[in-house]
């Protein structure tokens, strides 16, 4: 193994890589079964021992994105001394005379130009903390870096990197762009150099945004859009309905009506996350149109529960993850929701459920024997009391054998004491096949003790772990 050449020893690394990436992007919450990510870099560590050979392919590997733990002190300290060591010597000065780095300040001797492999300057703040010194840094990597992925929004606010030597160069194959600057420039100017952006944040500040839209009209490869922003700039969804059919996935921090004509055309999507906090029905009359086979994953927030029942119905039974946030008006849906999740979601591992009102558990319990896959559910609200008992013995009686994540918000409703938890879990424990149960919630009321004997993890986070 250790005498493998460079080319094939680069294309295993690079395979897994982008095996790991590609797994982080469509399925966060399987990573960890597939691989710990920090036993893989631990692993990228070691290789650079083995000999010269593999510590030559190691090396782009481990500085595509140096920064990424760059908030720990003792890296940071080393990043720094490396980075300054590649700057020239009238830089070295010039930061001398700013009292930026220490006037005994000594360049190392580096065995690599490790700036060149950089791809990653999201985290670069973490080094350079003084206006001068960044800008100093930035042009240096502007000019070394052979191909930069993501660009990091305090380069875009403060500095002209358009401007900087080898920016036509560097950014020319651009992955990933935050557009938070104001200077429609920048865009018309980044619009002649980049063409092949898949990740794209829009914050939309003002209505007219000329220069995000032609570059956004340049693109040929958008797949991931995240849009921001309360004005309605139809010119920039205009633009991105010429990417209708390669975008997968869509998030909106913010719901504009504009956004009604979007989303119905994008045929391929599968991951949709909508927030509106304005309630903003409208959407509702278009929903009926949506013909969303391939979602996947479905992330509602203060969006009215039948909307979310109309988008579900849409789909092909790809879902595997749906989270309702604050929503309202779900007194008279919860029930039909509940529904629709085992009518439509085979395939359903994490979703939100209601108990509140008549026939919610009577869903549940159908929904516990058609999905099979079923690891999370995260209940919203607080279970009807009268519900209680029967809930408990359905999860002990009926749920997969995969379910081992329950979020309940009033868990010291459920059991009246200590005790009762305890007889619970050893029920539980006592079924053969059935994973350690995790709980979580909101409500403290539950003894510490009992959390760490019986092994439940992260009790008192809020947020089942999506």
């Amino acid at each position: 193994m250790s005498k493998l050449n460079h080319d094939v020893l680069y294309e295993i690394f690079q395979n897994l890589q982008d095996l790991i990436n590609m797994t982080c992007t469509n399925d966060p919450d399987n990573l960890n079964k597939m691989i710990n990510y920090k036993e893989f870099l631990r692993s990228q560590f070691s290789c650079l021992l083995v000999n010269k050979n593999w510590c030559e392919v190691m090396i782009p590997f481990l500085w595509s994105n140096p920064f990424e733990y760059a908030y720990k002190t003792h890296i940071k300290s080393s990043l720094f001394k490396i980075i300054i060591s590649h700057l020239s010597d009238n830089s070295i000065k010039l930061l001398k005379d700013e009292n930026i780095i220490e006037t005994n300040f000594q360049k190392l001797k580096l065995s690599f130009n490790y700036v060149r492999f950089c791809k990653y300057l999201n985290d670069i703040h973490y080094i350079c903390t003084k206006r001068l010194l960044e800008e100093e840094v930035y042009k240096f990597f502007i000019s070394e870096c052979s191909s930069i992925k993501s660009l990091n929004s305090k380069m875009l606010l403060y500095y002209p990197i358009l401007k900087y030597p080898g920016a036509n160069i560097s950014l020319s194959n651009l992955y990933e762009l935050y557009s938070i600057t104001y200077d429609q420039d920048f865009y018309y100017g980044l619009a002649q150099i980049c063409k092949s952006i898949e990740k794209l944040h829009v914050v939309i500040d003002y209505e007219e945004s000329p220069g995000v839209v032609k570059l956004i009209e340049m693109q040929t490869q958008i797949k991931y859009v995240f849009l921001d922003g309360y004005y309605e700039c139809k010119k920039i969804i205009q633009a991105l309905e010429k990417h209708v059919n390669l975008i997968i996935h869509l998030e909106m921090a913010q719901y504009t009506s504009s956004i009604h004509f979007l989303i119905p055309k994008l045929i391929n999507l599968r991951y949709l996350k909508v927030v509106d906090y304005y309630y903003n029905c409208t959407l509702k009359k278009y929903v009926i149109y949506l013909n969303h086979h391939n979602l996947q994953v479905l992330d509602l927030h203060r969006i009215s529960l039948d909307i979310a029942i109309n988008i579900i119905k849409s789909t092909n039974g790809n879902l595997w993850k749906i989270r309702i946030g604050y929503t309202h008006q779900y007194y008279d849906k919860a029930k039909e929701y509940n529904q629709t999740i085992h009518k439509y979601c085979p395939n359903i591992k994490y979703v939100t459920v209601f108990l509140n009102e008549g026939g919610t558990l009577e869903e549940l319990e159908k929904i516990f024997i058609k999905c099979q896959h079923l690891e999370a559910i995260y209940i919203y609200k607080k279970i009807n009391y009268k519900y209680i008992d029967k809930f408990l013995n359905l999860l002990l009686e009926s749920a997969p054998l995969t379910l081992c994540k329950i979020h309940i918000c009033n868990i010291s409703d459920c059991f009246s004491s200590n005790e009762s938890l305890k007889l619970f879990l050893i029920d539980w424990g006592h079924h053969k096949g059935k994973k350690t149960l995790h709980l979580y919630s909101s409500d403290t009321g539950i003894n510490r003790d009992i959390v760490h004997k019986y092994d439940i993890k992260d009790f008192w986070n809020y947020y089942i772990s999506w």
